[in-house]
C-alpha cells in the first residue's frame, strides 16, 4: 500500500457534499478552511491525544471540548456547544468542526443544524465506528431520558475528512466494537464485503492498512447509496441500516450505556436478528451459523446477559424510530447480502427469541 493514500467519494444528495478518505490530510484540510473562520468541538479524549497537534490542523480556531462517552449525548452538552458559538461570536458562515467518534459528530452535528437554523458542518471522525458509518448521512441526535437518539434532525456536512491516521491511538476494544457495523453493511447488501471479512479476520484484527482501507472504502460506498436513495428515510430503504439496531439500543438503554460500546450492542443485536430470521423461517441454518461465527471470530459479544428481563427489553424495543402505528418492525435476513424489513410480527416468536439468546 503506498505511503500516501487519497480517495474522494461523492454524497448526491440535496446538497452535495465529498467524503475524503486518506491519511496524511492536514493540508487537504487547511486549504479547504483557506479564508474561513472555523471552530472546533471535540471530546476529552481526543483533546488529551491530540492537544499539540491541533494548530497543524486549525490554525487559529477555537476548541470545545466535552466529557467523552455516551452519557454526555444530551441536552446539556448541546447547550455547552451553543454557549461555545455565541461566546465565539460564530455566524452563519462560521465553520463547525466534530473532530471525534459517533458522539462527538452527533451532537456537533445537531448543534450545527439547529444554531442560527443551520451553519456549515464539518466532519473529521477519528474512530473506526465514526469513519464507516455515523459520519456520513446527515443524521444528527441526542439521547433523551431512557431513549437514544430519539431528538435530532437531518443536516448534511459540507465535507466529512476520514483520516485513517487517528485510528493508531484507538483502543482495541473500541476498534472491534466497531467492526460489528462493517459486517452490517455486508450482511445486508454487500456479500462480497461479507465474504472478504471472512477471509480476512486475523488481517483486519492486526490492522492491515491494505485491508482496512478497503473495509472502510466499502463501508463508506454502501452508506452513500443507501442515503442517496433515501435520504430523509422516507421510503424505508434506509432504513435497513438499522439491522441489529432494534435490540441494540434496547440493550444499550437497559445497562444505562455503561455495559456495552455501541458497536458490541450490535453485534449482539445483528446475532439476534440473524436467529430471529431463521426462526421465523427467513434464511437457513448456515447463514445464521455465518453470521453468528463472524461476530465470534472478531471477539464481539452474541448473547444477552441473563440477567436481563426479556418483557423490559421488548417493552423499550417499542420505542424504537422504525416502528409505525405501534408495531414494532425488524430488519431481518434473507441470505447474506439481501434484507427486509418486517412488521406486526408474533410477540410470543420475539420473546422466545431473546430468551434463547440469554447466557
Amino acid at each position: 500500500m503506498q505511503e500516501n493514500y487519497f480517495k474522494q467519494i461523492n454524497v448526491k444528495t440535496k446538497k452535495p457534499y465529498d467524503v475524503i478518505l486518506g491519511n496524511n490530510l492536514e493540508s487537504y484540510l487547511a486549504d479547504f478552511l483557506k479564508n474561513k473562520r472555523s471552530l472546533v468541538v471535540t471530546d476529552s479524549n481526543v483533546y488529551k491525544l491530540y492537544k499539540d497537534k491541533m494548530s497543524d490542523f486549525f490554525k487559529g480556531s477555537a476548541i470545545f471540548y466535552f466529557r467523552a462517552g455516551e452519557k454526555s449525548k444530551n441536552y446539556r452538552t448541546l447547550h455547552k456547544i451553543y454557549d461555545f458559538l455565541i461566546d465565539n461570536s460564530a455566524d452563519r458562515y462560521t465553520h463547525l468542526i466534530a473532530l471525534g467518534g459517533g458522539v462527538v459528530g452527533d451532537v456537533t452535528a445537531f448543534a450545527a443544524s439547529s444554531y442560527m437554523r443551520g451553519i456549515p458542518l464539518i466532519h473529521m471522525p477519528t474512530t473506526l465506528l465514526a469513519d464507516c458509518d455515523s459520519s456520513i448521512g446527515g443524521k444528527t441526535a441526542i439521547n433523551y431520558g431512557h431513549f437514544k437518539n430519539i431528538i435530532g434532525s437531518f443536516y448534511q456536512p459540507k465535507l466529512v475528512v476520514t483520516d485513517i491516521n487517528f485510528l493508531h491511538t484507538l483502543k482495541k476494544r473500541e476498534f472491534l466494537s466497531a467492526i460489528a457495523e462493517i459486517v452490517k453493511y455486508g450482511i445486508i447488501m454487500d456479500e462480497e464485503l461479507f465474504d472478504y471479512m471472512e477471509k480476512n479476520v486475523e488481517q483486519i484484527k492486526n490492522r492491515d492498512k491494505k485491508c482496512i482501507y478497503h473495509i472502510i472504502e466499502k463501508s463508506i460506498e454502501n452508506k452513500v447509496k443507501v442515503v442517496e436513495e433515501d435520504e430523509f428515510e422516507s421510503s424505508g430503504q434506509r432504513a435497513m441500516l438499522n439491522f441489529g439496531h432494534t435490540l441494540a439500543h434496547a440493550i444499550e438503554s437497559i445497562t444505562d450505556y455503561k455495559k456495552y460500546l455501541h458497536g458490541e450492542a450490535v453485534a449482539i443485536g445483528s446475532v439476534f436478528s440473524a436467529k430471529l430470521s431463521y426462526n421465523l423461517g427467513l434464511c437457513s441454518k448456515s447463514t445464521y451459523d455465518r453470521i453468528e461465527g463472524i461476530f465470534s471470530r472478531f471477539s464481539l459479544p452474541t448473547n444477552i446477559e441473563d440477567d436481563f428481563d426479556s418483557n423490559d427489553i421488548y417493552a423499550i424495543m417499542h420505542k424504537d424510530k422504525k416502528n409505525k402505528d405501534g408495531i414494532l418492525r425488524f430488519v431481518l435476513t434473507k441470505k447474506i447480502g439481501s434484507s427486509i424489513i418486517l412488521g406486526d410480527l408474533d410477540n410470543k416468536e420475539v420473546i422466545k427469541t431473546i430468551n434463547e439468546f440469554k447466557r
